[in-house]
């Protein structure tokens, strides 16, 4: 599958395009397929932090649908895991901690986050897994 950059309103990274296609192409996706990529820190907990879990879904066509970013909120023993960052290039939707905005407000923070994750995935943090959609 190649991502399709022109349907995202946000510059991607060349660095962020080759993550994608290359988890991609070691999940096997069909051609035509969905698929949804989870990239997770083993080790991230309430107690102990780590990196965020982030999940991303894209169309058959290469068209990245959304990106969520999640961490824990509360209290250690009662914390849950919620949506941090939610970039949703499919509804226009740009979500911070549960609050709505329009997609173009999300743009630095996007480019801010972009380059965090790709550092992250290429010191080895993450364990990937992947789902049709």
């Amino acid at each position: 599958m190649t991502i399709d950059q022109e349907a995202c309103p946000f510059p991607l990274f060349h660095s962020f395009i080759e993550i994608l296609e290359k988890e991609i192409a070691n999940a096997r996706v069909l051609s035509g397929q969905g698929v949804i990529l989870n990239f997770r820190d083993p080790s991230y907990s309430s107690e102990t932090g780590g990196f965020h879990p982030v999940e991303i879904s894209l169309t058959g066509l290469g068209r990245i649908r959304y990106i969520t970013d999640f961490s824990y909120v509360g209290p250690a023993n009662f914390a849950e895991l919620t949506k941090e960052l939610d970039f949703d290039f499919s509804m226009g939707l740009f979500q911070h901690l549960g609050r709505e905005f329009p997609i173009h407000n999300g743009r630095d923070l996007f480019a801010l986050w972009q380059g965090n994750f790709v550092d992250y995935y290429q010191m080895g943090i993450y364990s990937v897994s992947t789902e049709e959609s």
